[in-house]
């Protein structure tokens, strides 16, 4: 979808703005938009929890996050959430939160929650910083990310006229065409497809014409978990591997979700006060087993710095777990998420 043609999409910023409710409690609406079924996507809950954590601790100084650590307890749902806020360890340099979002039953006032009732969603240590008074030895390392292909022409990019890089179109009838949360990026993959099956290059925008901010990053992180996609067998194969006596993985047609149990993410840098309009996402899963893969996601800006590290351990369920009736009451619920 173009920058031009977003009209229906809520602004990043707009979907993921929260309100100090008192001294260490922020509310938040999520909505619909960044849903995929009847779920949240992770990342983007993830990002409205960034917010609340860089705004309590602006008055200090500290509103990056260097590091956090996300435990999705339960399946969010649209509609109001509550932050609650426990200042852990408040220092000069590195200060530590733990986070909680709540949702259902939720009070107009304080304490907000209703024991018994009240369901704990997800859980979150940050450890907040000042990135920009970073000070101390920096060196070189051996890491570097081979590019293939080159890095694009950006104002061709933008117009889907780059010679490497091309703007990815979800098929109409895609498995994945629940995930209207996919609709908030713009992704452009390989021209000649994905170098292999297990790893995943794709350039990314947001498609509301914001620019990505540090707490997008959250979002962005788990934008695109979907590396068992990448080995779905269309009719064609699953059919000749058949004739051939060997096994199909899945179906053609089966429809997963994939909800992320455990995400992690480090900062690298500082953002630029205006933000950045390109990432470059480097998606792997060293191994897909049982039911469950790790994701790794590299994040790196226009010039090929690394922007951000995510690690997440993800289950793969069938779309029907998604939308699967929760029970009220007791901070319990029927969904997959609620026993690990």
């Amino acid at each position: 979808m173009d920058r031009s043609n977003a009209g229906d999409l809520a602004p990043f910023s707009k979907a993921t703005e929260v309100d100090r409710l008192g001294s260490h409690t922020y509310s938040a609406n999520l909505i619909d938009s960044f849903c995929i079924g009847t779920v949240p996507n992770g990342g983007y809950v993830a990002s409205c929890i960034l917010r609340a954590a860089g705004l309590h601790l602006a008055e200090r100084g500290q509103k990056d996050v260097l590091n956090a650590h996300f435990q999705f307890l339960n399946r969010t749902e649209t509609g109001p959430a509550v932050i609650i806020i426990e200042d852990v360890k408040l220092g000069r340099q590195l200060s530590t939160l733990h986070a909680t979002l709540y949702q259902h039953a939720l009070l107009p006032e304080p304490p907000w929650i209703t024991q018994g009732s009240t369901r704990k969603e997800v859980a979150v240590y940050l450890t907040m910083a000042d990135l920009s008074k970073e000070r101390g030895i920096s060196l070189p390392t051996a890491f570097t990310l081979q590019l293939h292909p080159p890095r694009p022409d950006f104002d061709a990019l933008r117009e889907d006229r780059d010679a490497h890089w091309a703007r990815y179109e979800l098929p109409g009838d895609s498995p994945l065409s629940y995930a209207r949360s996919l609709r908030n990026c713009i992704y452009h993959d390989p021209r000649g497809g994905q170098q292999t099956k297990g790893v995943i290059d794709k350039w990314v925008r947001l498609a509301s014409g914001e620019n990505f901010t540090a707490a997008s990053l959250g979002y962005v992180s788990d934008c695109w978990p979907y590396v068992v996609e990448a080995q779905r067998p269309s009719k064609q194969e699953a059919e000749e591997r058949k004739r051939r006596g060997e096994g199909v993985p899945f179906a053609p047609g089966a429809r997963f979700w994939y909800p992320t149990v455990v995400l992690n993410l480090e900062m690298k840098k500082a953002l630029p006060a205006e933000g950045l309009e390109w990432l470059q996402l480097r998606i792997q899963s060293k191994q897909i087993k049982g039911g469950r893969f790790d994701l790794e996601v590299l994040l790196l800006d226009e010039h090929g710095d690394l922007v951000a590290l995510s690690n997440h351990v993800n289950l793969i369920l069938g779309s029907e777990r998604n939308t699967a009736e929760r029970t009220r009451g007791g901070g319990a619920e029927k969904g997959p998420l609620s026993r690990i």
